[in-house]
């Protein structure tokens, strides 16, 4: 809920994806990763959905920041973003 996520869930979640973007840009390893667009569709009617597509777009372009190639795949047809 609303209090919740103002009381720490967003703190938490901002420290969680600070940790991933730094491991991806920390490894010297090959990294795929592969995670839904929500953010093309429709406008969620929940607030809880409108969060969720929110908060996974901004991981998402954060991950993407780090990348060397990044690929939007929609209907099985690759658009190279970066690369």
């Amino acid at each position: 809920d609303d209090a919740v996520w103002a009381e720490r869930g967003e703190k938490a979640l901002r420290e969680r994806v600070r940790e991933l973007t730094e491991a991806v840009r920390s490894t010297r390893r090959t990294v795929v990763a592969v995670s839904n667009e929500v953010g093309s569709g429709i406008v969620p009617s929940t607030a809880s959905g409108r969060r969720y597509r929110d908060e996974l777009g901004r991981l998402n372009a954060g991950f993407a920041d780090e990348c060397e190639h990044v690929l939007l795949v929609v209907a099985g047809q690759p658009v190279v973003l970066r690369g």
